[in-house]
């Protein structure tokens, strides 16, 4: 486990659990469905428990409140010829292309019973992937006035987060080893920061598995959890496999 001093420093209380779920690639309506109930289970419950999904997403764009169409690159009939949805979502940040390869991090926190705010909340999400960086060999580094995280080869990582009754959800992505073809259908680089991925800063395959195994150890850490149990699977999460062929 980490070692590091935890973001969030108070006392413990019996109900501060973290349910962590490491899932698969599943559909982004069912990952939307999984935060709201647990949304709705924190407001009701008012503890310190929280709720970590981690999976990845067959091919979707979603624009957030600081996105526009500009931001496609290629026609809206490309993207529905490539049956490749596209969704606008109540999160910060502009457009992200979702694809195999990238991971999803979705952390549900009651910010209000961790007494954090929304700057504390940002710079300890920040901080855990500049961690997760660092323990495989990449130097990270927070682009200014941006949702990027960046390696010397380019941004790797954006934040997407939102707040709901002082619940956080959404939260952010990481691009491992993504196809680079799909996420150039957008331009997501509005601050001119070049896109890129794990696996191209370290010119080898980055591993999945370790990358969720880090930045699922170093939010916990960050935001002051120690019982995390870990689950596998949901009731109620559809698992999905999905063909999208673009044209190049």
């Amino acid at each position: 486990m980490n070692t590091k001093q935890p973001f969030i420093q108070h006392a413990h209380h019996q109900d501060r659990t973290m349910k962590v779920y490491m899932l698969g690639c599943v559909d982004f309506d069912s990952l939307l469905t999984l935060q709201e109930r647990a949304l709705q289970e924190l407001r009701r419950d008012q503890s310190e428990s929280a709720v970590l999904f981690v999976c990845e997403h067959p091919p979707l764009i979603t624009i957030g409140r600081e996105g526009s169409h500009a931001q496609l690159v290629d026609s809206h009939q490309e993207f529905k010829s490539g049956q490749i949805e596209t969704r606008w979502v109540n999160r910060g940040g502009g457009a992200i292309f979702h694809a195999p390869g990238q991971l999803a991090v979705y952390p549900v926190l009651p910010l209000k019973q961790l007494g954090i705010g929304l700057q504390e909340y940002k710079q300890g999400l920040e901080q855990a992937i500049i961690a997760m960086a660092a323990e495989q060999s990449v130097e990270a580094q927070v682009q200014p006035d941006s949702e990027g995280i960046s390696s010397r080869c380019g941004q790797f990582a954006c934040l997407g987060a939102a707040i709901k009754s002082w619940i956080s959800y959404y939260g952010f992505y990481i691009n491992v080893s993504p196809d680079m073809k799909l996420l150039r259908l957008v331009d997501s680089n509005r601050y001119d920061h070049r896109l890129t991925s794990l696996s191209a800063t370290l010119t080898r395959e980055a591993s999945m598995s370790s990358v969720r195994e880090s930045i699922v150890r170093n939010l916990v850490s960050r935001f002051g959890y120690r019982d995390t149990p870990v689950f596998t699977r949901h009731p109620l999460l559809n698992r999905v496999k999905k063909k999208v062929y673009v044209h190049t």
